[in-house]
């Protein structure tokens, strides 16, 4: 099912959810949609992420640094240049760095609250 077909039938905003730990990713996901989020993935590859944006665009994407093949920003500027806003969701970044690279990402260091994380996808919008 593509993401714009997720989003016509469910009328939910759709996150991208990029994270190669296989247990933070279902945690991420099974949270997100209890935020009430429709979630496309969880990706532990940048590349199969990519992929899915053929299909359609989601509102959002939460994106870990470092993924199983590689660091994720090839993905970020893609998505940066598509239109979608993005939230890094890391151990790995410094908030700073994320700014200069992407003034209108936003950032979660790991561990995140939920109600940061909702807060923030929710702002992301």
């Amino acid at each position: 099912m593509s993401p714009k077909t997720m989003n016509e039938k469910t009328d939910r905003a759709t996150v991208l959810v990029c994270e190669d730990e296989f247990v933070v990713a279902l945690d991420l996901k099974l949270l997100i949609e209890e935020f009430g989020f429709e979630v496309m993935g969880p990706f532990a590859k940048r590349s199969d992420a990519l992929e899915i944006l053929d299909k359609g665009l989601p509102d959002v994407a939460l994106l870990d640094v470092r993924l199983k093949d590689g660091e994720v920003f090839p993905l970020a500027d893609k998505l940066v240049d598509l239109g979608v806003p993005i939230v890094f969701h890391s151990g790995h970044i410094f908030e700073e760095d994320v700014r200069n690279r992407y003034p209108g990402a936003e950032t979660c260091q790991k561990p995140v609250s939920a109600k940061h994380l909702r807060t923030t996808l929710e702002n992301a919008r």
